[in-house]
């Protein structure tokens, strides 16, 4: 046991011990990534802890500790060399540092604590140390360590993560403080006790580096696990006699084809199922919910339960002509509108049309605002529940515009001089597409799908005529617009890509993705622009506006 104590040590920590201990002093590596979390991941982080924290306050029998992973680390003369975790200890440091320089109303404690997890007083030494890329940790100590200026302009965030994170938290503490906020805390430094002495890390402190890289690579290589899935099974088989198993497995097999057959995996329809079972954010592993929800119940009658599931499963993901459909399969965070569509047709919810239509509308209005994850997910595991209880549609109508209302108009984004380089762009097109005939086959967005811009990115190279219709700052501001935005498919968007409008014509009245038909929304172009200038430009614009508010305003 001593021989395997020298080569690595594990052991698990709160957030405030993992910082505060006598030699809780971490460097980040030269051949670590630099610092990537997003929004996404960042909200997570924050709402996950949020969310158990409540729970405990609910009941504290629950959640009473909130573990976030590992970290592995070297342990080097003065600091620990950081292996893994890096992502998550740059987060944590940045969090501090936004807690302390917001304006809140800290307890002296907390306020202690932080500052101590951020520098230590009695060696004047920082926490953290970055020496991942070139100017990192400067930046890092310039922006985030020494004070957070939280005055900046959007644009000047653009090229500092850091800073979009502490931005991230800032809008997020400053949501718990509002009494109207479904997130509301009446006391903040309560949530913060609980993060830095409830939310734990199990610290691997290993004492040979290349054993922390192997131990690293062990810790992160899934490929010979039982998935959560396999463990489910099991659990299942467990109390059955032969006969009974062999029943079982047949059904299972079943499941399996049909996972196949809907491009899912058994796990991702076990994950549908529990959404389905719970309406309400799971809060522990898959396999563990699972099993309380399937204790003492028959396991032959539940999964010929699961079978009928993906069954209806399988409709879903293999309608290729419902255009509400259609357009969800684009959203981010498939889980939730495939678990409501499933669960209302499983339940024979009446205005399963009219749900198609409101989750469609809601899903890229809160997409196109900006909304993640953490916006969608309470609302979604609701609208579950209405359906469970066969709810009329006006309640979920209701639940939806009150949870739209809470967060800026989507149309507002409609006008960015960026729009091309959102995310939802394309599918946005392609709704309008989708509803200018009464009838289209699903369009699967891939390298074949291009986004075409009528004024061309090259606009101004010499041998084109774009200069006589357009002025400088006019092309500057509209070229990424949405009116100056349509589809092309494959080759046709290579050859229209930098041309004269006359080209482009000629191009756009050719055949389209299906290889038959052209584009609606590029043949409008064709039809009702014989030029292409900055007031045809704002014409189509506002069209296009009318065309998404028509279709995806509730």
């Amino acid at each position: 046991m001593s021989e395997a104590k020298e080569i690595f040590d594990p052991l698990n920590r709160s957030i405030n011990q993992l910082f505060r201990d006598s030699d809780a002093f971490y460097n980040m590596p030269i051949y670590q990534r630099p610092y990537a979390w997003d929004k996404e991941r960042v909200e997570q982080l924050w709402y996950d802890v949020l969310e158990a924290f409540k729970n405990h306050q609910n009941n504290p029998s629950q959640d009473s500790n909130y573990f976030l992973g590992s970290v592995v680390v070297v342990k080097k003369s003065e600091s620990y060399e950081v292996v893994d975790g890096q992502q998550r200890l740059t987060t944590l440091t940045i969090l501090f540092c936004v807690l302390r320089d917001l304006n809140i109303n800290l307890s002296s404690k907390n306020k202690a604590t932080i500052e101590a997890c951020v520098k230590d007083a009695i060696e004047d030494k920082e926490r953290l140390v970055l020496t991942t890329h070139l100017n990192n940790q400067a930046l890092f100590e310039e922006s985030i360590v020494s004070g957070i200026n939280f005055n900046k302009q959007k644009k000047e965030l653009t090229e500092n993560r850091f800073l979009q994170t502490a931005y991230y938290f800032r809008d997020l503490i400053n949501e718990v403080q509002k009494p109207t906020s479904e997130y509301y805390l009446d006391n903040i430094n309560d949530f913060i006790e609980y993060f830095l002495n409830k939310v734990t890390l199990i610290r691997i402190v290993c004492y040979d580096e290349s054993f922390a890289i192997k131990l690293f690579s062990v810790l992160n290589d899934r490929g010979l696990d039982l998935t959560p899935a396999d463990i489910i099974k099991a659990y299942m088989l467990q109390n059955l006699d032969e006969t009974k198993r062999q029943s079982f497995i047949e059904v299972w097999k079943r499941i399996e084809t049909i996972a196949d057959l809907s491009g899912e995996t058994v796990q991702s329809i076990f994950n549908l199922y529990l959404y389905y079972l719970k309406a309400e954010n799971p809060r522990r592993s898959l396999q563990d919910e699972l099993k309380e929800q399937f204790k003492n119940k028959n396991a032959q009658q539940t999964i010929l339960k699961i079978e009928e599931y993906a069954k209806v499963l399988l409709k879903i993901n293999n309608d290729t002509k419902d255009r509400d459909i259609s357009l969800l399969r684009y959203v981010n965070h498939t889980i939730y509108w495939k678990t409501i569509l499933a669960t209302a047709l499983h339940e024979n919810y009446s205005d399963f049309n009219i749900l198609k239509s409101l989750l469609r509308k809601y899903y890229y209005q809160s997409w196109i605002a900006g909304g993640t994850l953490n916006r969608i997910k309470q609302t979604s595991f609701k609208i579950i529940k209405k359906i469970k209880e066969n709810k009329p549609i006006e309640e979920i109508k209701e639940l939806i515009s009150d949870n739209l209302s809470k967060y800026e108009n989507y149309t507002n984004f409609l006008k960015t001089d960026n729009l091309y380089w959102a995310s939802w762009h394309k599918p946005l097109l392609l709704g309008i597409e989708y509803f200018q005939t009464d009838a289209r086959d699903y369009i699967p967005i891939t390298r074949d799908l291009h986004t075409e811009h009528i004024l061309p990115k090259e606009w101004n190279r010499p041998e084109l005529d774009w200069k006589d219709k357009f002025k400088l700052e006019d092309a500057d501001k509209y070229l990424n617009s949405l009116g100056n935005l349509t589809l092309l498919s494959g080759v046709k968007n290579i050859q229209a890509s930098n041309s004269n409008y006359d080209i482009k014509q000629v191009i756009y009245n050719g055949k389209g993705y299906d290889g038959k038909t052209a584009f609606e929304i590029t043949k409008n172009v064709l039809e009702n622009y014989k030029v292409w200038n900055i007031e045809k430009l704002k014409e189509r614009a506002l069209w296009m506006e009318e065309q998404i508010t028509k279709h995806f305003s509730i």
